[in-house]
């Protein structure tokens, strides 16, 4: 008499669990490719923020759809299609950048505006933006922009397991692309004031490890019922799945003024998805300690010391260039030998903050900001 009755329990959860599942197309595009995604900032000719975003993409290219507004109005967003290589990715940013400031935009790669007031910036009026601003009232102090990093999945299983380790790394790459050290006019005594700025979100934070993909479901689901947000991407961890679109999503780097370095990011991004979807994931550091490890590279930059797979404080150099000897194998099938190249002049010249420091230190703030406009603009082919 039992034995339906159990059936019957068993077939409603499998039901309801089918239900609280996402949307995933994983594996609808090819395996690792990769996306990239850029928020810049505009500015006005004295280089203060200029609330011109639809005007900006209006001007550029009014039917092109890899730019696109953002939360702040002085902010616009690029991205590319999904591309076999991190250079291709990057070539779309190019040219998206190369639109805008040949319809005589000023634009700005940065994490937030060195110089801007903490009342400079109106929010966007689309239902989204307005909910976020409704949400998070005077957390939206200023713009705040990063390069995210979209690498797509063959299936669930294998976008957990790169999911989980691909955590690991995130310190690090918070480090390399640590580019905002000012905010508000003065020296935030950090390497990313975006980071801190954002860990202030809600939902802006490391995400934890997973079993398996329902698990990530039911978790997500459970924050968007806690939170009152409609779907998962409002939550803004520093990695998480974007099952839709069928991709991990990195989301740990400041924007940078330097494609080079953009693309130096996006080509360690996916080889070591690569790596970490193969890779056993067992004795990975604690959520809070890749958590507190984020903290020192958001603080130090490339000069913090950071945990590494067996749980030691190592510096960030030196996890560098391990991460770099790690992925040598995946750079010639991703054809980005030259962008890891560039990436070891990041660990041994310093990062965007570093070389923001050097250029205030000589030229003031005036002067930092007119060379964050002119780097913007300079198109490394």
């Amino acid at each position: 008499m039992g034995y339906p009755t159990i059936m019957a329990v068993a077939a409603e959860r499998a039901s309801l669990r089918e239900k609280d599942r996402w949307e995933a197309n994983f594996g609808a595009e090819e395996h690792f490719a990769i996306g990239v995604e850029e928020e810049l900032l505009l500015v006005h000719a004295d280089n203060r923020l200029a609330d011109r975003g639809a005007d900006a993409i209006e001007a550029a290219s009014p039917d092109q759809a890899d730019l696109d507004g953002e939360l702040f109005k002085a902010m616009v967003e690029s991205r590319s299609e999904p591309s076999p290589t991190a250079g291709a990715a990057v070539t779309a940013l190019r040219e998206a950048r190369r639109e805008l400031i040949g319809s005589g935009s000023r634009i700005i790669g940065a994490g937030a505006h060195p110089g801007a007031a903490a009342d400079e910036g109106e929010i966007r009026g689309t239902p989204r933006y307005a909910f976020i601003k409704e949400s998070l009232q005077g957390i939206l102090r200023t713009p705040i922009c990063g390069q995210h990093i979209h690498v797509s999945m063959p299936d669930e299983a294998t976008a957990i397991r790169a999911y989980n380790g691909i955590r690991t790394h995130v310190p690090l790459l918070n480090a390399i692309a640590s580019n905002s050290p000012f905010w508000f006019g003065q020296d935030s005594g950090l390497a990313s004031a975006r980071t801190a700025i954002f860990r202030s979100y809600p939902r802006a934070a490391m995400g934890p490890e997973f079993d398996d993909f329902d698990e990530f479901c039911r978790v997500t689901r459970q924050i968007c019922i806690a939170g009152g947000i409609p779907d998962y991407t409002q939550i803004w961890w520093d990695v998480r799945l974007h099952p839709r679109l069928g991709t991990i999503e990195v989301r740990a780097a400041d924007t940078q003024f330097d494609l080079r370095s953009a693309a130096a990011i996006a080509a360690l991004v996916q080889c070591l998805a690569r790596i970490e979807a193969e890779r056993d994931q067992g004795g990975i550091p604690a959520r809070e300690a890749l958590a507190e490890s984020c903290f020192q590279a958001t603080r130090h930059g490339l000069d913090a010391k950071l945990i590494d797979r067996d749980g030691e404080a190592v510096p960030a150099r030196v996890l560098g260039l391990r991460a770099l000897e790690l992925v040598a194998g995946e750079a010639g099938k991703f054809g980005c030998e030259d962008a890891l190249g560039h990436a070891a002049t990041i660990l041994e010249e310093g990062s965007g903050a570093d070389l923001q420091r050097r250029v205030h230190a000589e030229r003031g703030m005036d002067g930092l900001l007119e060379y964050l406009v002119t780097e913007t603009a300079r198109l490394h082919e």
